[in-house]
């Protein structure tokens, strides 16, 4: 295993501890989005939203094009994809009933919720 300082552990999984940047996460496999639609979905404040646009982008889990109304932010598959593939694995092989207990629509509901909640890790 490669070794790595804490730092970089600390701010990779903080920055995933959110429900609202993992809302957004969830939000930008649909496809790009601006600013307004991800704020319309999640029901939060544009400027919630684009404060955790900015910490998703610092790690480079979503990316963005253009500028002003015009940009779009997408998610970084070359970052997104081996995280996706390593929860797969892990929730089949240890947490197999975990898809069984909520429903989609249900989940996204509870994510709008948790997305709502104003407690955040702070990155410096």
């Amino acid at each position: 295993m490669t070794d790595f300082c804490n730092e970089a552990y600390y701010l990779f999984f903080s920055t995933l501890a959110n429900r609202t940047r993992l809302g957004i996460i969830d939000i930008l496999k649909g496809g790009p989005k601006s600013i307004a639609e991800i704020a319309k979905i999640l029901d939060q404040s544009q400027d919630v939203v684009s404060a955790n646009l900015k910490q998703l982008e610092k790690c480079v889990f979503v990316t963005s094009k253009g500028s002003g109304k015009e940009q779009l932010y997408s998610l970084n598959m070359e970052i997104i994809q081996p995280i996706s593939h390593a929860l797969e694995f892990h929730t089949a092989k240890h947490c197999p009933d975990l898809r069984k207990c909520i429903p989609a629509e249900k989940f996204r509901e509870y994510m709008k919720k948790e997305a709502a909640k104003e407690t955040f890790i702070e990155h410096e």
